[in-house]
């Protein structure tokens, strides 16, 4: 059934066009990281049958930062961004962008 739904409604162009999407994804100019973050899920929402690691996409994420936010995010991390499991990276964005938007 899952295959079905997936041929209809995600055929593979469509699949294709949001994986790359996914693996060029860039911060845009004015975009606050909370913005960027923000639209960066959205996009995975977009497509969860991207099949990507967790590790894989948030080496997307932060290749597409700037120098300068990069910068803050290992700042904001202690300096271990590298270092950490991906799904603690994903949790801690998560927390640390909910902190900034309340």
């Amino acid at each position: 059934m899952q295959q079905h739904f997936l041929k209809k409604f995600f055929p593979s162009h469509r699949t294709k066009s949001f994986k790359r999407q996914i693996t060029t994804f860039t911060k845009k100019l004015g975009e606050t990281f909370y913005q960027y973050w923000d639209r960066y899920r959205d996009l995975l929402n977009t497509c969860p049958h991207h099949g990507f690691e967790t590790w894989r996409l948030v080496s997307y994420f932060y290749e597409g930062l700037t120098p300068k936010d990069r910068q803050m995010v290992e700042l904001m991390c202690n300096e271990t961004f590298e270092d950490k499991d991906p799904n603690e990276v994903i949790e801690y964005l998560n927390n640390r962008v909910s902190r900034l938007v309340s």
